[in-house]
């Protein structure tokens, strides 16, 4: 049984999805503390502006949080037109991309009140449309207690992980707990992807966009990409 964990995120990067491919079930880490700034609230588009070509964010705007606010609790600030602000960037850019992706236009039509209600939904989205099946499930569903690496330990055991599948980027702090998991039998795999070069707009090619990009780009051809 495979397994990876991560946090939602907004509309997050190719590698994100094929982590999510490469598992047998899923786990949306939404019971740890929300941090601003972060991926969690926004992500990255190409921007073409004359001969200019680099990378644009869009961002949800969330309300005051205390430092100790969890991501399942994050409520969005509905006081921007945050929205219409995606909307008009992603046609701007990508041109008629956003009208022909009709789940797009469900999830921009409601008004989100939780920012992890809306990066699940998209995340699910993105998955049917790439037709990736694995099993998708939220950490505070599972009630598994701890930290870090013993929070994700908890998780693997309650979910009778063989592997555990996660980013290069976790190595960092993993290792840590490396006893604990060979003890429990949980071995770790470190997800080095590459990223594909697909068909992108403009003359340069840049890594590290929102799964839109792929998207917007390829249409139904990106699941030969994740």
């Amino acid at each position: 049984m495979i397994v990876s964990i991560s946090q939602p995120t907004v509309f997050p990067w190719i590698g994100y999805f094929n982590i999510i491919k490469s598992s047998d079930i899923f786990v949306f880490l939404d019971n740890v503390k929300f941090e601003k700034h972060s991926w969690q609230m926004r992500n990255r588009i190409k921007q073409i502006s004359g001969n200019d070509e680099s990378y644009l964010w869009i961002r949800i705007p969330t309300r005051v949080e205390k430092s100790e606010t969890m991501i399942r609790d994050v409520l969005i600030d509905n006081s921007q037109n945050w929205r219409e602000s995606h909307v008009k960037t992603f046609r701007i850019n990508y041109g008629k991309g956003y009208d022909d992706i009709s789940f797009l236009h469900e999830l921009y039509e409601n008004e989100w009140q939780k920012l992890v209600d809306f990066n699940i939904k998209a995340i699910t989205k993105c998955c049917e449309y790439l037709e990736i099946k694995t099993k998708l499930v939220m950490a505070s569903d599972l009630n598994c207690e701890g930290k870090k690496g013993e929070l994700v330990f908890n998780i693997c055991k309650k979910l009778e992980t063989t592997e555990y599948l996660t980013s290069v980027g976790a190595v960092d702090y993993l290792e840590d707990y490396r006893n604990m998991f060979e003890t429990g039998k949980v071995g770790i795999t470190y997800h080095d992807y590459k990223h594909p070069v697909y068909r992108q707009k403009g003359k340069k090619f840049l890594e590290g966009m929102s799964i839109l990009d792929l998207i917007f780009n390829e249409k139904e051809n990106s699941k030969n990409f994740v």
